[in-house]
């Protein structure tokens, strides 16, 4: 065999190529950094180190989020797998890289066990995107986005794949070659030995034992060659493509919100000073925004986990993500100054862009946010941009303002007096905490469960069961006004601040913030437990299914009898109770413990619940296109074919109930909150 090696020349080539590429990658990355410089900038997202490392961890690495709901745990196999086998391959191809400028290199350490690994993912990949490409091509799942693009993608990472183990086929087989040639058993202790581990290529090289030496080196380096070049031609198509994720992926749930509860919604710092509020324009999102915009994966998750998606409303929330993207990049030219780009009159303004019925249509669930193996924040953005249609067009629908009026007027959503929010009580005797500053509990009423004619039932159930059994409490009466929840949702933060504050300053001085909270409302609970901190006061929070639970385990409480109508019961989560705040297991075990209950889970239940519809203030707007989700949700509870659904929050109970008087089947499905089922277990 010749002497010859296209070794000893490579590194020419190479350098010129990687001159090329990264010269080319980072011009295009510059733009990209540029439009995230461009943006606001949030100063508290390199605090809490300790949880960014296990988001990136656990989230990207780990692809946790690929498994959840268990209905996509193939689908989030077939792309952890490709994930996980992409990361292994690109320590082979910097090997390969290194091979250039130092033919005999070898990686430290696990040269020959990464040999072994690498051969067992490469396979693992190559069978999973197979399957892939099957799904795209053939299933066609609705919630992806079928393109060409994306079939390229799988495509290249498959080369990488077949490339490195026919290299390493003809790298094996011209070693074995030249052995002959020379009657040695072995030309290269150390390559016979990886060769050894390395069991595909190997298996493969005897495939290629008949061709000539010359031959063998040729396709060695055609091999070694279109493995580089597929390499860099992946890495300079990234940034302009859906799959820039691949890049951004990382530092996106590294900087992803974890400094805060996913209940609260950021403030506007120093609202009294700014003369701007919310987005109106793409440079008003902040970069850790950007970043979210350069991430979406286009999986579509979030779409068919959004009960305004499936229900056929305008707002989808990959789409929505999708298009303040492209509206970022209509204007890149502009925004960087390289050029005219597109005049002002010419260009849409975001609202207009991404349509202002999509932003109105959120529930604010968080179903999105939630399922995004990415990490991406979507309900941020879309309460962003109403803030600026509010604050500074007065743009939102007409029931709204009406409600955003009765609470500016009368401290309730409602537009009742004041006066009013005890009626509920009468004749009940219910202690005033003015009257009982040493009561334990604090019960927070909420406007629905002092205004609305069904939830003060409710109400009066909690009340009723605190009595029986024991509990030392005592309500704020007329003191206690709406947290304001429904203001900062729709868009109101200035409202909101001055509800909230307002509320806080109530408290202390009353003493709330020495003894605990507890309420009905999982509204009022997230808002007062999450979002009042931002305002310098902490309160402890319960619900009151927490508390109800506790005192049955206690004993304080005992079920004695099946509720009427109730022998079978399944749970609605409420978003801000269980999504927001993690309460799933407290109303289910309190249910649980009333004897002659079954209890039968909804196919969406606990963390993939669908909202009701009620919650980001559109319990306040009508719905005016596609199917009405409270139908939607009671469809779902009448497939567990329960005599009831079991509520824990007053928005929920109403929904529920007025879709199943809409779809005519309130007398065979029940709607009862937890506290009036067990009060009636009681007795």
């Amino acid at each position: 065999m010749s002497e010859f090696s296209f070794d000893t020349v490579r590194w020419l080539p190479m350098s010129f190529a990687i001159l090329i590429a990264l010269s080319y990658f980072g011009y295009v990355m510059s733009g990209k950094l540029g439009l995230l410089f461009a943006a606001a900038h949030r100063p508290d997202l390199f605090t809490n180190l300790g949880a960014r490392v296990k988001s990136l961890l656990v989230n990207a690495i780990g692809q946790r989020k690929m498994f959840r709901p268990k209905r996509e745990l193939r689908s989030g196999l077939i792309h952890a797998f490709i994930f996980w086998g992409f990361l292994v391959l690109q320590i082979r191809t910097l090997y390969l890289i290194v091979l250039a400028f130092a033919p005999d290199a070898h990686i430290p350490l696990i040269h020959n066990p990464y040999a072994l690994a690498k051969d067992v993912t490469e396979l693992i990949v190559l069978a999973m995107i197979v399957i892939a490409a099957y799904r795209r091509i053939v299933l066609k799942p609705e919630r992806l986005t079928l393109s060409t693009e994306a079939l390229v993608v799988l495509g290249m990472i498959g080369g990488l794949v077949v490339t490195d183990l026919l290299y390493d086929a003809f790298v094996f087989a011209g070693a074995r070659l030249q052995a002959g040639e020379l009657g040695l058993d072995l030309v290269n202790p150390v390559l016979a030995e990886e060769a050894a581990w390395a069991f595909a290529g190997n298996g493969l090289s005897h495939l290629v034992d008949g061709l000539s030496a010359s031959t063998i080196l040729i396709f060695e380096e055609i091999f070694y060659w279109l493995h580089i070049f597929i390499v860099l031609t992946f890495l300079n198509m990234l940034p302009g493509s859906k799959h820039f994720h691949v890049i951004t992926s990382l530092p996106n749930s590294f900087f992803a919100e974890v400094g805060r509860k996913k209940g609260a919604l950021h403030p506007i710092e120093d609202i009294e000073k700014q003369e701007t509020f919310g987005v109106g324009d793409v440079t008003d999102f902040d970069w850790r925004d950007m970043l979210d915009l350069y991430t979406c994966t286009e999986c579509g998750r979030c779409s068919v986990n959004c009960p305004t998606t499936v229900t056929g409303k305008v707002l989808n929330p990959k789409l929505l993500i999708c298009d303040i993207r492209d509206h970022l990049y209509a204007r890149e030219n502009e925004i960087l100054g390289r050029g005219d780009g597109w005049n002002d009159a010419e260009v849409p303004s975001l609202i207009d862009w991404v349509k202002k019925e999509a932003i109105w249509d959120c529930t604010t669930c968080r179903a999105c946010a939630d399922s995004c193996p990415v990490s991406i924040e979507h309900v941020d953005k879309i309460v962003d941009m109403r803030r600026h249609l509010v604050l500074m067009e007065a743009d939102m629908p007409a029931e709204l303002s009406t409600a955003l009026r009765n609470l500016e007027q009368k401290g309730n959503p409602w537009g009742m007096p004041t006066g009013d929010r005890l009626n509920w009580a009468q004749g009940a005797d219910v202690p005033m905490l003015a009257d009982n500053p040493e009561a334990e509990y604090v019960f927070w009423v909420g406007c629905a469960g002092a205004y609305d004619d069904n939830q003060k039932k409710v109400t009066a159930a909690v009340v009723e069961l605190m009595r029986r059994a024991g509990v030392s409490f005592a309500v704020m009466g007329e003191v206690e006004q709406c947290t304001g929840e429904l203001a900062r949702r729709a868009g109101n933060e200035y409202l909101f601040q001055i509800m909230a504050k307002a509320n806080i300053e109530a408290m202390k001085e009353m003493g709330v913030d020495k003894k605990k909270l507890v309420t009905h409302c999982p509204h009022c609970f997230n808002t007062i437990a999450n979002e009042y901190p931002q305002f310098g006061a902490t309160f402890e929070m319960v619900h009151h299914s927490q508390l109800l639970n506790t005192l049955v385990a206690d004993g304080k409480l005992t079920p004695r009898k099946t509720p009427e109508g109730a022998a079978s019961i399944t749970y609605h989560d409420s978003c801000y109770l269980g999504r927001y705040n993690d309460v799933y297991e407290a109303p289910r075990n309190a249910l649980a413990a009333i004897p002659g209950v079954e209890l039968r889970e909804m196919e969406r239940t606990r963390e993939t619940g669908m909202c009701c519809g009620a919650g980001g203030a559109r319990f306040w707007m009508e719905e005016h296109r596609g199917t009405r989700i409270n139908h939607t949700r009671v469809e779902q509870a009448l497939e567990t074919k329960a005599e009831t659904v079991a509520v824990g929050c007053p928005f929920c109970h109403q929904m529920v109930a007025d879709g199943a008087k809409d779809l005519d089947v309130a007398d065979t499905l029940q709607t009862r909150d937890v506290a009036q089922l067990l009060l009636e277990s009681l007795d």
